[in-house]
């Protein structure tokens, strides 16, 4: 694919991002810090679900042979260290510990299941890109694409609580963009729902011409609104449940706990706990949020930060 200097990026997170407020878009996807790099916010939540994403993905890309219980015990301990304590999101050792086991949790279902053992993924790029027209491009990470009877099977590891909802829009992107780089318009789809459930959840698709036609018509009302500068929060305040966290951090108002500026290209904060303790009275007082659009993670009662990263 040519360099195109006027390309606008598309993914499932970023396209969730724009459609819960510009603003909310703009602070994850666009705005950068002084030393160039996004920001994001950490929740124990997050770090758990990053964690166990990253593993998973280390442990998929061995040869079958070298895919032991050992092996994927060893990774998981070197990747928690990575968000061990602060860098987590934690409010301390208990809490630590308590997602910890969580995650062991997760793999030990995703163990007993010896089909990802034995089976090797379809190869296809990191993050595959696919063009939509008028300077819009479709990317994403996807978790696991195997080679199925008549097509292709999506896999998408989930590590939250909550289950998808009927008219998320994730999967039907993924399989748009799979069925663009395999050439086939024969493709299924699972959710695995590693925090509870020991088998996969089979997933409905939408007609991928409807797919299509979403992605390009939300794309054109984002490029919009970049080319125009007009990220105001939906709420028509500085900021609303969706937003105001990343803003505080935009504001100088967040601790910077952790760097990763070669493969994410990020700085990793989390809320001061005056910031939180502001953040919580104003939740409090809101009679715009419902219960499921917060979360109390030792953090405070902070936005829920998806598990997925906003790629």
């Amino acid at each position: 694919m040519a360099f195109n200097p006027n390309a606008i990026f598309l993914s499932p997170s970023s396209l969730a991002d724009f459609e819960k407020c510009p603003q909310l878009y703009y602070l994850r996807n666009v705005y950068r810090s002084p030393r160039g790099l996004k920001i994001q916010l950490i929740n124990p939540n997050l770090a758990l679900g990053q964690t166990i994403h990253d593993v998973l993905d280390q442990f998929l890309k061995m040869p079958s042979v070298q895919r032991t219980k050992d092996e994927l015990e060893r990774v998981y301990e070197l990747i928690w260290g990575n968000i061990s304590g602060e860098k987590g999101g934690f409010g301390g050792v208990e809490e630590e510990e308590g997602f910890k086991k969580r995650g062991e949790e997760m793999l030990r279902r995703f163990w007993n299941n010896r089909h990802f053992q034995e089976i090797e993924s379809v190869k296809i790029p990191s993050f595959p890109k696919v063009e939509l027209g008028n300077d819009l491009i479709l990317t994403g990470k996807l978790d696991w694409v195997e080679k199925a009877e008549d097509g292709y099977k999506i896999v998408d590891f989930k590590t939250g609580k909550q289950e998808e909802r009927e008219d998320s829009k994730q999967m039907p992107i993924y399989a748009y963009l799979v069925s663009q780089v395999l050439k086939t318009k024969n493709i299924t789809a699972c959710y695995w729902y590693l925090d509870k459930d020991e088998n996969l959840t089979a997933c409905v698709l939408p007609d991928l011409e409807k797919t299509l036609e979403y992605l390009r018509k939300t794309g054109e009302i984002i490029k919009m609104v970049r080319q125009t500068n007009s990220f105001k929060c939906q709420s028509g305040k500085e900021s609303c449940w969706a937003c105001r966290d990343m803003l505080a951090i935009a504001q100088g108002k967040a601790k910077l706990v952790s760097m990763d500026p070669v493969n994410r290209k990020q700085e990793i904060y989390i809320l001061k706990k005056a910031q939180n303790s502001n953040l919580k009275t104003q939740n409090q007082n809101s009679n715009v949020k419902s219960k499921d659009e917060s979360v109390g993670s030792g953090q405070g009662n902070l936005i829920e930060v998806p598990d997925d990263l906003p790629f």
